[in-house]
């Protein structure tokens, strides 16, 4: 470790130490470690000439399905951005599609987990490892797209010494006309407003970009990046449809998730394939997931013979993701895939957990995570399974153990679902329709 880490580390720990018995403060924080980033030279103004060639960290240590909706993000900063050295800090989830993104030069794999351990020792643990991995690169200038009030990504941006640093502001509305400063946004040079507006977090993101240069975004088009051995590999894993004669076209589906309460009941998705797969003679299905999924996804695929190959579990994440370009539309859930195929221009029909009784705020799931720029039907349940799921405004089910208020969805609302998005396509819609 070199001087200059250490005294950072010595200082971060020390903060720790003296406030170990009490609140957070990052104002305490600031107080303590300004003068330290000052002496070591952290905050120093670029020179017009270096400003082009600033070095960029962006955190996205994420889900897939997250990163996915940032791919117009990290076009849109490479555009603004074009000398300028970009750092990508992701996640176990999403690297595998970080390594083919052709708008960063770097990428740092975050391995760490923060959950449900006290405070403290988070901001330890953290410490140690942004001084060590982070700090040396010294960023003029940082980006953390993450929502969630005291974010670690707010920590690892200051820990990191980056010197102007951006992020969603930590104040948020505490009902009706009022607002919680919880004292973060201090850790933070741009402060950015969550505006009270339904709009998916992809454009959320690129809010990040017109709020602190001010320049107009030229795309906000999704993108996926994939390699030719992907497709290569995608082509060989559908050779059994493509032998089977009367296939001429393929859809993706979905029945896993990753978390319990937002799984439709296989037997359901069977019902309404088997619905689809009559009046579509030509149709082939692929059934794709993870390892969690495999069984489930066999059960479904099984129910159609040669008209169908379950690949979930078989396929490394990226060729799931070149299988997904070879198809024509995704039925399924909420799901990682489900924005990659709307990314690569696949129609979809999904559903959502979160009743249409509830009133939608900026926070919703189907807001923040509806498919982004393509025709999409989103099935919502009518009503919440029970009272509790009242008050989730978020997800819209209190449930986590298993299905729940996302039974609340029938076959027969969801046939409605899929003639809806017919409808979409041929008029060519390209936003969401939620159907309550």
């Amino acid at each position: 470790m070199t001087e200059e880490q250490q005294k950072v580390l010595d200082g971060l720990l020390a903060f720790a130490q003296e406030h170990r018995n009490g609140e957070f403060s990052g104002q305490a924080l600031a107080d303590k470690m300004e003068p330290i980033f000052q002496e070591l030279g952290f905050r120093k103004e670029l020179e017009p000439a270096a400003a082009a060639k600033q070095k960029i960290l962006v955190l996205r240590d994420d889900a897939a399905g997250d990163f996915v909706l940032s791919s117009a993000f990290h076009r849109e900063l490479r555009r603004i951005y074009p000398q300028a050295h970009i750092t990508l800090f992701g996640s176990d989830r999403n690297h595998e599609l970080a390594q083919c993104c052709p708008y960063i030069d770097n990428l740092i794999v975050n391995r760490r987990e923060y959950l449900n351990h006290p405070f403290w020792d988070v901001f330890t643990g953290l410490a140690r490892y942004v001084v060590e991995v982070l700090l040396p690169h010294h960023f003029d200038l940082g980006f953390s797209g993450r929502l969630g009030i005291k974010s670690a990504d707010v920590l690892i941006l200051y820990m990191a010494g980056v010197n102007r640093r951006v992020g969603f502001t930590q104040n948020r509305a505490a009902g009706p006309g009022r607002i919680a400063v919880i004292g973060w946004d201090v850790l933070l040079t741009a402060a950015v407003p969550l505006r009270a507006r339904i709009e998916s977090d992809a454009d959320r993101d690129l809010f990040m970009l017109e709020y602190l240069p001010q320049l107009p975004i030229a795309d906000r088009r999704l993108e996926m990046w994939l390699l030719d051995a992907d497709r290569r590999e995608a082509e060989q894993a559908l050779a059994p449809l493509r032998e089977e004669r009367k296939v001429r076209r393929l859809y993706a589906v979905m029945p896993g998730a990753s978390e319990l309460f937002k799984e439709w009941p296989v037997e359901r998705f069977a019902a309404l394939l088997s619905d689809i797969m009559h009046q579509e003679k030509d149709l082939g299905l692929v059934v794709l997931g993870g390892p969690r999924d495999r069984e489930k996804a066999d059960v479904l695929a099984a129910k159609f013979g040669r008209r169908a190959v379950s690949l979930a579990g078989r396929l490394p994440f990226r060729v799931s993701a070149a299988v997904l370009s070879l198809c024509e539309r995704y039925i399924g859930n909420d799901t990682g895939l489900m924005h990659m195929a709307a990314a690569q221009g696949l129609p979809v029909l999904t559903l959502f957990p979160y009743p249409a009784s509830l009133n939608l705020f900026p926070m919703s799931c189907p807001v923040r995570f509806h498919p982004y720029g393509v025709p999409s039907v989103a099935v919502l349940p009518s009503t919440p399974a029970d009272e509790k799921c009242r008050l989730m405004h978020g997800t819209g089910c209190a449930e986590r153990s298993g299905p729940h208020c996302i039974l609340g969805v029938t076959v027969e609302k969801m046939r409605e679902g899929y003639a809806l998005l017919n409808k979409c396509i041929r008029e060519k819609r390209t936003r969401t329709v939620l159907l309550k």
